[in-house]
């Protein structure tokens, strides 16, 4: 179980975390929405331990994460960064062979390494990619590379801020599947949405943010209520149902 327990954090005057406290279970996909600047991307950073709190503590199972060594936390927590940034023309394979770091003993890579490395590529829909080089994909191309590069590490967390934002409508549903799939494997998958009618369809529980404090947490039909979105987002959306799931589309401001 990955636990945050009364985190704050400011930014010179400004609060971007303000007394926050979540669990995140295994077995769930959880999403974290709310509006720009409503402190997700940072809270997911101190997930992360990218960035220290100025008060309370992130725990992996009952121990506090600050204190788990580097390489033994790469291997339980796998962090995805909103930005495909690489900045060296690797090709595809050998960047999503990066995400076999943590388990390498050597500089060669084994057959449990090469078959993780060709799974994270084949769910990722990125096979015919292999051989290229990263700088020469379109942004939603490198966000599945990126993706690939998470999956492969196996960790037991997985940490996506904003995975599906360059992606095509076909491609976002398939992100959005597998990181199900994942969870359905036991995985606890903590992702960055803005994406209200994905989010809605596919996470177990959500978490909304604004302006740093957590304003509802539960299931996605409670939390994207109509009142919570007139509140954080400042719209009215419409509601129904299609094969026996719900959906939410944000139609107008209120």
């Amino acid at each position: 179980m990955l636990r945050v327990k009364n985190i704050s954090l400011s930014f010179a005057d400004t609060t971007v975390l303000d007394d926050v406290s979540i669990e995140f279970n295994a077995g769930s996909v959880i999403g974290l929405i709310g509006p720009n600047g409503a402190g997700k991307s940072t809270l997911l950073r101190v997930l992360a331990q990218l960035q220290k709190p100025d008060a309370g503590m992130v725990e992996i199972d009952g121990v506090n994460a600050a204190t788990i060594a580097s390489n033994s936390f790469a291997k339980k927590v796998t962090y995805l960064p909103q930005t495909g940034v690489c900045h060296w023309p690797l090709t595809v394979e050998r960047l999503v062979a990066l995400g076999r770091y943590p388990h390498q003993d050597s500089q060669q890579l084994g057959d449990v390494d090469m078959q993780a490395i060709e799974q994270a590529i084949k769910e990722t829909d990125i096979e015919h990619l292999v051989g290229r080089t990263v700088n020469t994909l379109s942004g939603g191309e490198r966000a599945r590379v990126m993706l690939a590069r998470a999956l492969a590490t196996e960790s037991d967390i997985l940490l996506a801020d904003e995975p599906i934002v360059a992606l095509d409508p076909r491609h976002q549903i398939d992100v959005m599947v597998l990181l199900n799939a994942l969870a359905r494997k036991g995985k606890a998958v903590i992702v960055v949405l803005h994406e209200l009618h994905l989010a809605m369809r596919y996470c177990d529980s959500l978490v909304l943010l604004d302006n740093g404090r957590k304003v509802a947490e539960g299931l996605p039909k409670a939390v994207l209520s109509v009142e919570n979105l007139q509140m954080v987002y400042g719209v009215d959306a419409v509601y129904g149902t299609n094969q026996g799931e719900n959906w939410v589309l944000p139609w107008s401001r209120t």
